[in-house]
């Protein structure tokens, strides 16, 4: 079932719709992930899309046996593999937990049902789709235009309560740095 936290997402995005939460709420489900457990694995079909209630997941692949960290998700985010999921193909990132975290999550055939039970979702999900998509876009231009000293100063700045809860580990594979290069970046900051 939908949880609440969800229905008040949706009702924040769509303030003037009257949304029937007793009929929306079947086409999701929620469920608890532990740390580091696995929602998506590259290869397998990509069949459902999640939304964080509380915790944290990260979307990756794999190169040179290293995960490749592309993108996090905290509370009230949705993550899923969006190249896969139109069409349910192989995915081409995996989605973990980075610890124990509550998602509500809905199939791609349950996806497409409530579109057409309630056409108003889609505007809900095309909100959710452009603000990703934004994001993603401004972390290239930040990515691509500042130094790895000043993205980590920028990051740290903009979003500290994430980079208190990210593993070391992770962040740096996310600046596309090693460990080491991090741990030098954040002493540069603090001084």
């Amino acid at each position: 079932m939908m949880t609440e936290q969800l229905f008040l997402h949706i009702r924040k995005l769509l303030p003037e719709g009257a949304l029937p939460q007793n009929e929306i709420a079947p086409f999701f489900q929620t469920r608890l992930i532990k740390k580091e457990q696995l929602l998506l694995k590259e290869s397998e079909p990509c069949t459902h899309i999640y939304f964080v209630n509380t915790g944290c997941l990260y979307l990756f692949y794999r190169f040179n046996n290293r995960k490749a960290v592309v993108h996090f998700a905290l509370g009230n985010w949705w993550l899923t593999d969006y190249k896969t999921f139109c069409n349910e193909q192989p995915a081409v990132y995996s989605i973990a937990a980075v610890e124990d975290t509550q998602v509500t999550y809905i199939s791609r055939k349950d996806y497409e049902r409530l579109l057409q039970s309630f056409p108003v979702m889609a505007l809900y999900f095309n909100k959710i789709h452009e603000r990703a998509y934004g994001a993603a876009l401004f972390k290239q231009k930040t990515y691509a235009t500042l130094s790895k000293e000043d993205f980590y100063r920028y990051f740290r700045t903009t979003y500290p309560a994430v980079i208190a809860r990210i593993p070391h580990e992770l962040f740096a594979s996310y600046m596309g740095v090693s460990p080491e290069a991090l741990r030098v970046l954040q002493d540069a900051f603090i001084s």
